[in-house]
């Protein structure tokens, strides 16, 4: 699942009343497996050269990291 899907359902469960642990969990894991793909496609980017390939992608990393700490500091209630 890409980024932009997960935090578009993240923010549809949370419009719905909230996320359960399970779905955080796996919201969670999708995108630190997003995450990493991204790292390791910006790795070869940077090879290439391709600054606004990077800057995109380098984004994407931004604002996924953004909600991983989302994530990591939600309280159950």
């Amino acid at each position: 699942m890409s980024c932009t899907s997960i935090r578009h359902r993240f923010d549809q469960l949370k419009d719905q009343g909230g996320v359960n642990f399970d779905e955080a969990v796996g919201l969670y894991d999708d995108l630190k497996g997003s995450l990493d793909a991204h790292k390791f496609e910006l790795q070869e980017i940077q090879e290439t050269g391709d600054k606004d390939q990077m800057f995109q992608l380098q984004q994407h990393i931004v604002d996924g990291e953004a909600m991983l700490t989302e994530l990591k500091n939600m309280t159950l209630s």
